[in-house]
């Protein structure tokens, strides 16, 4: 059977990730279909705990992961280490004495409660109240003077999710209101992030990158360059010296660091050099999507036999959120850094190739399992293969330093 793992962030007020709730399809084709709760919890666990690790998974944050009547009552939580997982009880879950006594015994044991799309309407819940760690609600479902009531009442004993956070607006009605976590397209889609201008990116990378797209570059222009940034050389010796090359030697010099990393590593250096120097406390999660996406648009083009391609489909990765992350123009800012014309094409939103595969990759960040579906099988490429490659994509950003 195709099992299928995808997570959503879950931030604090501080924009940093606490966890990711994890989330398992057992159809592309048909998103919508709904299958045993039990059936799907299971498939999850195994493929995040033993076909992947679960470490890589959620960046060493939690992982929330939803439990239904019967495995609470069966205590499959306790399988999982408690230091990793936050048990989810399902918005449909009857609660009962035995439900209850599953959670008390969960809470005695370590683990973190949470109640999933909790219902103020349902009295059932409440007994619940006085052992959950964390409660999340539908934000845009439930009545606000409601909402603030139960955050009012139960604040210094409960921590408030507002999911399904959709709009800047919600957000800043929900800090307003006391959410502690938020969750929501709003913050999977790149749209809460602080403008930055242009010429505030490092012009030395700039340079380097134009010189770098030459046909025959100028390696000693671009020693000097380096050699004239005390940052740069730093950053780039590191790089050269890193487990990464695996150098026997040590690398002294920016020609030895130019000769040992490779044109198309210093490529991908510079790119990366540039999105961090823009990165802020706010857009970080959003930077760490842009690597994402560009290891992975990498990999998917080398297994479709793009290998030629490969830095045009990192690169789309890459730059895919530019213009949010500096407030301006896609159209202004792909005539002001040097992008091949396919790659123009694609961040412009043209029908290309690399576009097609971009618009996949968001897809599935954004669990659009329809289009994602349509998108994988134009492709021509196993579920079971990317995953794997999107496992290696995420295995690469945490490498990078941050």
């Amino acid at each position: 059977m195709d099992v299928y793992v995808a997570r959503q962030p879950i931030f604090d007020s501080n924009m940093n990730v606490i966890g990711y709730e994890l989330l398992y399809r057992g159809s592309i084709n048909n998103f919508t279909e709904r299958t045993d709760d039990n059936k799907i919890t299971a498939e999850l666990i195994s493929n995040a705990f033993l076909t992947m690790d679960i470490h890589e998974l959620t960046d060493e944050t939690k992982a929330f992961i939803n439990f239904s009547e019967k495995l609470l009552i069966e205590e499959i939580p306790l399988l999982l280490p408690a230091d990793s997982v936050v048990v989810e009880v399902l918005e449909n879950v009857e609660i009962n004495e035995n439900v209850i006594h599953a959670c008390k015994k969960l809470r005695e044991k370590g683990y973190t409660i949470a109640l999933g799309d909790f219902v103020i309407s349902k009295e059932s819940y409440l007994p619940l109240m006085e052992i959950a760690h964390i409660v999340k609600i539908e934000f845009s479902a439930v009545n606000y003077l409601k909402q603030r009531q139960l955050i009012k009442q139960y604040k210094n004993k409960i921590k408030f999710i507002a999911d399904k956070v959709e709009t800047r607006e919600e957000y800043q009605l929900a800090v307003d209101m006391g959410y502690d976590y938020f969750q929501g397209y709003f913050f999977s889609k790149p749209v809460i992030i602080k403008g930055k201008e242009i010429d505030s990116l490092n012009i030395n990378l700039i340079k380097i990158m134009s010189l770098l797209n030459n046909n025959e570059p100028d390696y000693q222009q671009i020693t000097e360059i380096i050699e004239s940034d005390l940052g740069l050389s730093y950053r780039l010796l590191k790089l050269a010296n890193s487990a990464f090359f695996g150098s026997r030697n040590k690398i002294l010099s920016i020609k030895q660091a130019l000769v040992q990393l490779g044109i198309l590593e210093i490529r991908k250096w510079i790119y990366v050099m540039m999105l961090k120097d823009i990165q802020i406390i706010e857009n970080k999660e959003l930077i760490k999507t842009c690597f994402i996406r560009a290891k992975f648009m990498e990999l998917l083009a080398t297994e479709t036999g793009m290998d030629d391609k490969r830095l045009e489909y990192f690169m789309t990765g890459m730059f895919s959120s530019i213009d949010v992350l500096l407030n301006k123009d896609m159209n202004i800012i792909v005539d002001e850094i040097s992008l091949t014309d396919d790659v123009k094409d694609a961040l412009l939103g043209a029908d290309n190739e690399i576009r097609n595969v971009l618009d996949m990759v968001i897809n599935f960040e954004l669990l659009k399992w329809k289009s994602f579906g349509v998108n994988k099988k134009a492709l021509g490429i196993t579920q079971e293969k990317f995953m794997s490659l999107y496992t290696k994509a995420l295995m690469w950003v945490r490498k990078l330093s941050y």
